[in-house]
């Protein structure tokens, strides 16, 4: 008795431009169970070599590992920094008011699912460390916002930020954004974060309560591998003592 199977192929493309990847889905293909696994492989081994080529592509080198750790790590700095950098560069309407010392870059440990190893970095290198399709948002938060999040901070023990320096015990939570101290009873300030803690993602309550958002609909794994590419050379800066939490 024959069977039918149907299989589907997934396969990556990247634009002529810049790096876009998107996934295709072939059409199903009824096959004969009696095919000879030859054929069976005639069928699938050139979507599998297309993905072979594009995940292989080497854009760059890492100098030293760099991985992942609260409250503050080399890998957490380095993604957060190209977030703000990035983010920084976007004209959001309605945020004009963005600069250096009412803005930060804020990820969560959760979303670097993998560290970035010393020598060649490639594409799929890049996809393992940020497996999921997260782009990049920008939300304001008010007073109540930022208490909120230096409160979340020193529950959490850290979580990667950019362009903001906190020291934090349970008497006294101090924080400085662009070597300006931020005051309780300041309006609010702007939030480079993705799309996924926006909408409050891991507990972060103060940024899914926000009332203005901007989504940019830029995915963050192509801002790294624009970042990688045009750097050539990732580098180990370690920990700067951006965070400083003290239970």
């Amino acid at each position: 008795m024959k069977s039918v199977w149907f299989i589907t192929v997934f396969f990556i493309i990247a634009g002529c431009s810049h790096s876009v990847y998107k996934e295709y889905r072939s059409e199903n293909v009824s096959i004969d169970s009696t095919y000879e696994s030859s054929e069976l492989e005639g069928l699938i081994a050139p979507y599998r070599n297309e993905v072979d080529v594009q995940m292989n592509e080497i854009i760059g080198v890492c100098d030293s590992t760099l991985v992942n750790y609260a409250p503050e790590s080399p890998l957490g700095n380095f993604a957060v920094d190209v977030i703000f950098e990035k983010g920084m560069t976007m004209s959001p309407p309605g945020f004009n008011e963005m600069r250096q010392t009412n803005t930060i870059a804020l990820l969560n440990f959760g979303g670097l699912r993998a560290p970035l190893n010393k020598g060649n970095i490639s594409i799929g290198n890049v996809f393992e460390l940020m497996p999921f399709d997260n782009t990049i948002s920008i939300v304001r938060i008010d007073a109540q916002g930022v208490t909120d999040l230096i409160e979340y901070l020193y529950t959490m023990n850290g979580q990667p930020i950019s362009n903001a320096k906190l020291n934090l015990t349970s008497e006294n939570k101090k924080m400085m954004i662009g070597n300006v101290p931020v005051e309780s009873n300041r309006t609010g300030i702007y939030v480079i974060t993705s799309n996924y803690l926006a909408s409050g993602g891991d507990k972060m309550n103060f940024l899914r309560d926000a009332d203005q958002k901007w989504d940019s609909g830029i995915l963050m794994r192509d801002v790294f591998i624009e970042h990688i590419k045009n750097k050539g050379t990732v580098s180990n800066n370690g920990i700067d003592g951006r965070l400083i939490i003290l239970k």
